[in-house]
C-alpha cells in the first residue's frame, strides 16, 4: 500500500493534521487518491428524502467547504476536476444513480469499491478520533464509509460496513454515524 500526505484536516482535536491518502491507481503523471482514514462522520444529506449524488449535501461539502479548508491555494491546483459517472444502479434495485457530475472530490461507487480493494480486509477504514468523537458507526474496530451510488430505497446511499464488506442496501441518506472517505485524481 502507497500512502501520501497531502492536505491537513482536524483528526484529533480543532488543530488541523496532515491528511494521508492512499494510491488506489496510476495514470501516466495523475494518481487517484482515497484518504487512509474516516475523517469525519457525515449524513450523505440533511433531510431523509429521494437523493442522489448530484444533489446531495455530501458533494457539495466535499468540493467547497473541505476543498478549501483542508488544501492550500496550490494543491487545489493539482486536484482535477474528474467526470463522475453516477449511473450505477446497485445489484437488484431500481433506484437511480442520477446524472453524472464533474468533481474534484467525490466518494468512491461501489463498482469502485470493489475494484479498488481486492477483498474485505483491504476495505477496511478506521475513523480518525475526532469521528469517534462525533457519534461514530463502529463494529469490529473499523467503520462504516458512505459510497456515492445509491441504496435500495432513494433515500439511502450505498456504503462499506466497518468489517469492510460491501452494503449496497446502504443507510437512509441522513445517517450521522457513517464516516467519509474522500477520493480524487490528482497530478503527481
Amino acid at each position: 500500500m502507497v500512502i501520501i500526505k497531502l492536505g491537513k484536516y482536524p483528526q484529533k482535536t480543532c488543530a488541523p493534521k496532515t491528511i494521508e491518502w492512499r494510491v488506489l491507481e496510476v495514470k501516466g503523471n495523475e494518481a487517484l487518491l482515497i484518504s487512509r482514514y474516516g475523517l469525519i462522520c457525515k449524513p450523505y444529506h440533511r433531510f431523509n428524502m429521494d437523493i442522489s449524488w448530484e444533489d446531495c449535501d455530501l458533494r457539495k461539502w466535499l468540493n467547497e467547504d473541505f476543498l478549501n479548508e483542508a488544501f492550500t491555494p496550490e494543491e487545489r491546483q493539482r486536484i482535477r476536476l474528474s467526470d463522475v459517472a453516477n449511473d450505477e444502479k446497485p445489484e437488484f434495485y431500481a433506484t437511480s444513480g442520477g446524472n453524472n457530475t464533474q468533481d474534484r472530490i467525490f466518494c468512491l461507487s461501489n463498482a469502485e469499491a470493489r475494484r479498488y480493494f481486492k477483498n474485505n480486509r483491504e476495505r477496511t477504514c478506521r475513523a480518525t478520533a475526532l469521528a469517534r468523537e462525533k457519534g461514530l458507526r463502529t463494529l469490529y474496530s473499523g467503520c462504516f464509509w458512505w459510497l456515492r451510488s445509491p441504496g435500495f430505497c432513494q433515500n439511502e446511499a450505498s456504503s462499506v460496513y466497518a468489517d469492510g464488506s460491501m452494503f449496497p442496501s446502504g443507510f437512509v441518506v441522513r445517517d450521522t454515524r457513517v464516516t467519509v472517505r474522500p477520493a480524487m485524481w490528482v497530478n503527481m
